[in-house]
Protein backbone atom coordinates (compact mmCIF):
# COMPACT_ATOMS: atom_id res chain seq x y z
CA UNK A 1 0.00 0.00 0.00
CA UNK A 2 1.13 3.45 -0.55
CA UNK A 3 1.37 5.96 1.88
CA UNK A 4 0.02 9.27 2.27
CA UNK A 5 2.26 11.36 4.66
CA UNK A 6 2.99 14.21 2.32
CA UNK A 7 -0.86 14.64 1.97
CA UNK A 8 -1.30 14.62 5.72
CA UNK A 9 1.15 16.85 6.85
CA UNK A 10 0.02 19.88 4.13
CA UNK A 11 -3.11 19.29 5.53
CA UNK A 12 -1.49 19.97 8.97
CA UNK A 13 0.96 22.96 7.60
CA UNK A 14 3.82 20.62 7.95
CA UNK A 15 6.88 19.61 5.49
CA UNK A 16 8.72 16.26 5.05
CA UNK A 17 11.69 18.67 6.83
CA UNK A 18 9.19 19.09 10.22
CA UNK A 19 8.08 15.87 10.90
CA UNK A 20 11.95 14.61 10.38
CA UNK A 21 13.17 17.14 12.77
CA UNK A 22 10.04 16.24 15.38
CA UNK A 23 11.31 12.98 15.39
CA UNK A 24 15.26 13.63 15.33
CA UNK A 25 16.54 12.75 12.25
CA UNK A 26 17.01 14.10 8.50
CA UNK A 27 14.60 14.69 6.21
CA UNK A 28 16.63 12.08 3.39
CA UNK A 29 16.52 9.38 7.23
CA UNK A 30 12.66 10.04 7.03
CA UNK A 31 11.80 9.50 3.67
CA UNK A 32 14.45 6.44 3.70
CA UNK A 33 12.71 4.91 5.90
CA UNK A 34 9.22 5.20 4.73
CA UNK A 35 9.23 4.27 1.45
CA UNK A 36 9.92 0.32 1.29
CA UNK A 37 8.81 -1.68 4.23
CA UNK A 38 8.64 0.95 7.36
CA UNK A 39 8.63 -0.16 10.72
CA UNK A 40 5.51 0.33 12.76
CA UNK A 41 7.40 2.38 15.35
CA UNK A 42 8.31 5.08 12.52
CA UNK A 43 4.99 4.73 11.51
CA UNK A 44 3.84 5.09 14.89
CA UNK A 45 6.20 8.24 15.40
CA UNK A 46 4.65 9.80 12.17
CA UNK A 47 1.18 9.21 12.98
CA UNK A 48 1.74 10.87 16.27
CA UNK A 49 3.11 14.33 14.89
CA UNK A 50 0.65 14.14 12.35
CA UNK A 51 -1.98 13.66 15.01
CA UNK A 52 -3.50 11.03 12.79
CA UNK A 53 -4.50 7.04 13.50
CA UNK A 54 -1.39 4.79 11.83
CA UNK A 55 -3.95 3.31 9.16
CA UNK A 56 -5.01 6.94 8.13
CA UNK A 57 -0.64 6.61 6.75
CA UNK A 58 -1.97 4.44 3.71
CA UNK A 59 -3.92 5.41 0.69
CA UNK A 60 -7.21 3.46 0.62
CA UNK A 61 -7.63 0.80 -1.41
CA UNK A 62 -9.53 1.46 -4.74
CA UNK A 63 -12.15 -0.44 -3.18
CA UNK A 64 -12.82 1.79 -0.59
CA UNK A 65 -15.61 4.73 -1.03
CA UNK A 66 -14.43 7.98 -1.55
CA UNK A 67 -14.75 10.78 0.02
CA UNK A 68 -13.47 14.43 -1.52
CA UNK A 69 -14.21 17.99 -0.93
CA UNK A 70 -14.53 20.88 0.96
CA UNK A 71 -16.74 22.01 4.08
CA UNK A 72 -17.30 24.96 5.49
CA UNK A 73 -19.42 26.17 9.09
CA UNK A 74 -19.53 29.99 10.57
CA UNK A 75 -16.79 30.48 8.37
CA UNK A 76 -14.53 27.65 8.53
CA UNK A 77 -13.18 25.94 5.98
CA UNK A 78 -11.49 22.82 5.92
CA UNK A 79 -10.60 20.35 3.35
CA UNK A 80 -12.05 16.46 3.52
CA UNK A 81 -10.52 13.33 2.00
CA UNK A 82 -12.24 10.78 3.86
CA UNK A 83 -15.41 9.65 5.93
CA UNK A 84 -13.79 9.98 9.38
CA UNK A 85 -12.43 13.51 7.82
CA UNK A 86 -15.95 14.67 7.76
CA UNK A 87 -17.26 13.49 11.06
CA UNK A 88 -14.57 14.90 12.97
CA UNK A 89 -15.06 17.99 11.39
CA UNK A 90 -18.91 17.96 12.19
CA UNK A 91 -17.56 16.85 15.68
CA UNK A 92 -15.20 20.05 15.82
CA UNK A 93 -17.96 22.20 14.95
CA UNK A 94 -20.29 20.41 17.48
CA UNK A 95 -17.51 21.31 20.49
CA UNK A 96 -17.11 24.79 19.28
CA UNK A 97 -20.84 26.07 18.56
CA UNK A 98 -22.61 24.01 20.95
CA UNK A 99 -24.95 23.24 18.04
CA UNK A 100 -25.68 19.58 16.88
CA UNK A 101 -25.26 19.55 13.01
CA UNK A 102 -27.91 17.14 11.59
Amino acid sequence: MELRVVELAHAKGLTMADIAKQIGISRVNLSNSLNGNPTLSRLSEVAKILDVEVAELFKPSSTDRRVSGYLECDGHIVKVDSLDAVKRFISEMERSSNVVIE
